[in-house]
């Protein structure tokens, strides 16, 4: 059962008026999933450093939702714990940290002008016109 945004959030927060319904569907159900799309959102969550409801560890609060509810398909798990790090660790943005994770898992290049994927290590090909031109 696919199972959105609102869902997750209820299991990210301490207090939440769904976290008791969203535990009893994780223990009766056995095919809770979501899509990246879902994670996108709680990133943004999570970015928003000033409402303190949601100031925690995001990288293992990601890697800990994803063992209870994963997203199908699997092959985007990794991009969304890798941008949880580049969350964290380098102040990026939800969404330039989730490309940066599916660049990193697929071990791609990528045509930007985003500089922070320079920071994290990324191959980047300079999209920004060269200085003189």
């Amino acid at each position: 059962m696919y199972v959105e945004t609102d869902f997750l959030i209820a299991l990210v927060k301490n207090d939440d008026w769904l976290q008791e319904p969203a535990l009893r569907e994780l223990e009766e159900r056995d095919d809770i999933h979501t899509s990246i799309l879902a994670y996108a959102e709680v990133l943004v969550l999570f970015y928003d450093r000033d409402d303190s409801e949601y100031k925690i560890d995001a990288s293992r609060a990601i890697a800990n939702l994803l063992e209870l509810v994963p997203i199908v398909p699997e092959t985007h798990e990794d991009a969304v714990l890798a941008a949880a790090t580049f969350l964290d660790e380098y102040e990026m943005t939800p969404f330039d940290a989730l490309h940066a994770g599916v660049i990193a898992t697929g071990e791609e290049t990528v045509l930007s002008t985003e500089q922070d994927y320079d920071k994290v290590g990324l191959d980047r090909v300079p999209l920004e016109p060269h200085k003189g031109e």
